[in-house]
């Protein structure tokens, strides 16, 4: 490995249309004078094959990804890749070689389509920007396999994950830098606080997060959470059918089409419950922050209203559902794995750490108050579903096991909580008629 690479070719070694497009990329970047790193071009015997990664991954100026189903599977090499290029600020430029759903952690990306056709030389020209490139010298010839269709280029946003092309916001250009600027996972809390009240002031249009401007009701990102077996608390296994989760909590916005419309005064979703004497009192009323103050109370009859409304089962998720939304099938801490990262959630990170990490570490932070739901997309559950660890405390539907008072089961833990007891694993029991700042609420059907 003579000559430094100029860029990092991530792919997966499968045999397939994934390693084959690789190669064929390798010799095009060849033919333009660009220097590349490929694993298998240039890896020497006897080297550290982990250690060479990294170094060469420092070493390049832009990353090309070729997505492909292997690739995506995170038992692979190629997505540890890429979220260490995004942490080193490397630009990374994905490559569509199958038709698949994009993570979280690539769809703010704008990729470029090589399912139907190879347009090698808009690629070759987007590669151009970062390193020099003599385009002259590059002849491209498409396999005769593929007839050449008009491409239709990717438009530029940051749809969720569940979102079709047909449903993609139209963000600003504003939204979409700010919302780029949450998936870099070294933004740290205080910076994402800030972007998630400015989102908030300029009008957040994400999925789910906001109001439905044809109806006037809460707009619900479901998630669907499929069939199967998942581990439950310290190892039971379980079976769970298909059931749909909300992506995020409720919020501000949300519940309050609820106050608006009399949800306070009709008796008709208060029956069997105890109405509070009066409204909540929200702490925060950012209109993108979850909603909190609430009681399990009003949480049921936030969805008994809105069950009425869209003509659906609209429901509190109950304890195990909400732990399989939380922890996937693997049986894993927390929604990103088995071990807290700092800056994954909206906890007190500081609570429990030593003092000599709170005096010479600068990583641990404490925001001291809920924030914008969705703006730590890292820790996102294996589902999508985001905000399992910390910022509220979420009613579930069941009473605890013992049955103990009446109480009933809150998972998540909130953002006065520390790294131990914001675990999926962790239950907590409250009075229904208890309405504190660090309490709300997410929902769940079965439709």
């Amino acid at each position: 490995m003579s000559q430094a690479p100029q860029v990092f070719i991530s792919y997966a070694r499968d045999g397939g249309v994934s390693e084959q497009t690789a190669t064929a990329l390798h010799r095009q970047l060849a033919q333009a004078g660009i220097a590349a790193f490929r694993d298998v071009e240039n890896i020497d015997p006897g080297s550290h094959w982990a250690a060479v990664i990294e170094q060469q991954i420092l070493a390049s100026q832009l990353m090309v990804v070729v997505v492909s189903k292997p690739a995506l599977d995170p038992q692979r090499w190629v997505m540890r890749e890429c979220l260490f290029a995004a942490n080193k600020r490397i630009p990374i430029i994905p490559l569509l070689v199958e038709q698949v759903e994009l993570p979280l952690w690539l769809t703010h990306i704008n990729a470029l389509d090589f399912t139907q056709m190879q347009p090698w030389n808009r690629l070759l020209v987007a590669i151009g920007k970062y390193v020099p490139a003599d385009m002259e010298r590059v002849v491209v010839v498409p396999p005769k396999s593929q007839p050449r269709k008009p491409e239709t280029p990717r438009p530029v946003v940051i749809p969720s994950p569940s979102v079709t092309s047909q449903q993609q916001p139209d963000y600003s250009p504003e939204v979409q830098q700010l919302l780029q600027e949450l998936q870099n996972p070294q933004v740290q809390p205080p910076r994402r606080l800030e972007i998630g009240n400015r989102l908030n002031a300029i009008g957040d249009t994400r999925p789910g997060v906001g109001i439905d401007v044809k109806t006037g009701l809460p707009d619900i990102d479901w998630v669907k959470i499929p069939s199967g077996a998942f581990t439950y608390q310290n190892g039971e296994r379980l079976h769970l059918d298909d059931y749909y989760m909300s992506r995020y909590p409720v919020t501000n916005r949300q519940f309050q089409a609820f106050e608006t419309a009399g949800g306070y005064q009709s008796d008709e979703w208060w029956q069997g419950l105890t109405k509070p004497d009066s409204l909540p009192n929200h702490q925060w009323t950012e209109g993108n922050r979850p909603v909190e103050g609430v009681g399990w109370y009003e949480s049921i009859a936030f969805c008994r209203w809105l069950s009425t409304q869209v003509g659906k089962e609209i429901r509190l998720p109950t304890d195990k559902e909400w732990e399989k939304a939380a922890r996937g099938t693997d049986g894993r801490k927390y929604p990103w794995g088995n071990d807290y990262q700092a800056g994954f959630a909206n906890i007190n990170e500081r609570e429990g750490q030593s003092i000599f990490s709170l005096l010479f570490s600068a990583e641990w932070f404490y925001l001291e108050q809920t924030s914008a739901v969705g703006i730590y997309p890292q820790g996102a559950s294996p589902y999508g579903v985001m905000d399992m660890s910390g910022n509220v405390l979420e009613w579930c539907l069941n009473f605890p096991k013992h049955l103990s008072g009446g109480n009933r089961v809150l998972r998540g833990g909130a953002w006065s909580y520390d790294a131990q007891i914001v675990s999926c694993t962790k239950c907590y029991e409250y009075a229904p008629s208890n309405r504190f700042f660090s309490f709300g609420f997410r929902l769940a059907s079965s439709s």
